[in-house]
């Protein structure tokens, strides 16, 4: 249950209806016509959402990295803010394209997937020391470069920032998963 006030597309402004129509060409609404997800908080901000929407739709469709790594950096966020919907959608989309499940068994559990590949392990250390130290030591920053480049190091940081602003979205209005189900981390 969200703690957003639901509110109807005939009720929006010219503005939040543009951004929701935006939206609704690539989202399906649930019944009651909210879009779920992070959207239906960002479309009360019609330039946030439609700002918000365009670096999504960056990190989903035009990097230079793997879409592996990507996915691998959205779970290592999501289980960083225990974000449920964050979590059990894009765990399945990590194995999908390529994480293993005992990889993602590893990050649930918050321990370090020691048998995945070199560049899951990366990628690994890079978000967690970005999560948790809010730093990125000189070695590391100079392993990330000389694997990902410095472009695919800035692609990792935006996805792990943009999701972490998801996040945190969906962890403050309490948005819960599209069937209604409970995820795996306890809300208050």
């Amino acid at each position: 249950m969200s703690r957003l006030t639901n509110k109807s597309p005939e009720a929006m402004n010219p503005r939040e209806r543009e951004q929701y129509d935006r939206i609704m060409r690539f989202r399906k609404p649930l019944a009651d016509g909210s879009i779920g997800g992070p959207f239906d908080p960002w479309v009360r901000s019609p330039e946030l959402a439609k700002r918000a929407v365009s670096w999504g739709n960056f990190l989903w469709e035009r990097t230079s990295i793997d879409r592996r790594l990507v996915e691998l950096a959205i779970i290592i966020t999501g289980r960083f803010w225990e974000s449920n919907v964050e979590w059990v959608s894009h765990s399945r989309m990590a194995l999908d394209n390529g994480v293993s499940q005992e990889t993602i068994d590893a990050v649930f559990s918050e321990r370090r997937p020691e048998n995945a590949p070199a560049d899951e392990l990366l990628v690994y250390d890079v978000c967690i020391a970005l999560h948790k130290t809010h730093q990125l030591p000189v070695e590391l920053f100079n392993r990330a470069v000389a694997a990902l480049g410095e472009q695919g190091l800035v692609e990792i940081i935006a996805t792990i920032g943009y999701y972490t602003f998801v996040a945190m979205t969906l962890n403050a209005f309490d948005i819960g998963l599209f069937d209604g189900s409970r995820g795996p981390f306890p809300l208050e």
